[in-house]
């Protein structure tokens, strides 16, 4: 079954520098994920945002997220099969007050509210060169995935160093339709790209279920540098997923 966000899809092409062509947006027909967010420092967040435009979304005060998505592409028009870990932190684009925990509640009364993609590691180099086309902070690492009860586990690991490990537990799932916001920075700008999805999505606010366990690699001493706890406060399991990933909507000055 096609879902319906595919089916409707305009697609235009475009070509990579490498010269290969690609469609816009993105058609990503199944994949399966997980995503667990972890408290942090709001001060220490901020230094690694890119403008001070950006104000890291709050949970309580002077504490901001950290988001780490592991995912698993299977087929995607244009690209091979490819996995994929996400390490950002939701922000709001110059918000008038940064509301603690409202806009992590209520993400729709707040259009500003997205990801800022601190790290995006891949495991192929054609989704790398697509991804620094738009901004992305893409870079080529081994991600393996591994199910071991009603938990799924990923390690990420890069310049042959251990960087993560995160254990997300499934959760009650129903049929969904979700829209993100991410942002990226290109040749001094600050973009914002829309990102499509339809899927079995299992989502749990309470505490645990999920963990996340830092190694050596020096992308997980910046992680650790930002106070995060080892324990997720909310999780994400979805499977079955079909995504639009969109040209950026939105351009704005650093």
């Amino acid at each position: 079954m096609v879902a319906e966000i595919l089916r409707r899809a305009a697609v235009n092409h475009i070509d990579l520098p490498s010269g290969r062509r690609v469609g816009l947006p993105v058609l990503y027909r199944d994949w399966t994920g997980v995503m667990a967010h972890f408290p942090a420092s709001a001060a220490r967040m901020r230094r690694l945002l890119p403008s001070r435009k950006l104000k890291p979304a709050l949970i309580a005060p002077g504490v901001a997220v950290l988001s780490i998505a592991a995912i698993e592409y299977r087929r995607v028009d244009g690209l091979a099969a490819y996995n994929e870990v996400a390490v950002m932190t939701p922000v709001l684009h110059r918000p008038v007050v940064n509301f603690p925990a409202l806009p992590l509640l209520l993400p729709n009364m707040f259009r500003s509210l997205g990801f800022f993609v601190l790290h995006m590691p891949v495991t192929t180099a054609d989704a790398c060169e697509l991804g620094k086309f738009w901004g992305y902070p893409k870079r080529l690492a081994e991600i393996q995935f591994e199910e071991i009860d009603n938990l799924r586990r990923c390690r990420l690991r890069a310049d042959g160093v251990e960087a993560l490990t995160l254990d997300v537990e499934q959760a009650p799932a129903k049929i969904e339709r979700r829209s993100f916001r991410i942002y990226t920075v290109k040749d001094g700008r600050l973009f914002r790209h829309r990102i499509e999805t339809e899927g079995l999505y299992g989502l749990s606010r309470l505490p645990g279920g999920g963990a996340l366990a830092l190694g050596d690699h020096p992308m997980a001493r910046e992680l650790r540098e930002l106070g995060v706890g080892d324990r997720a406060i909310a999780r994400v399991f979805a499977s079955n997923v079909a995504s639009l990933l969109h040209e950026a909507d939105q351009s704005y000055a650093l």
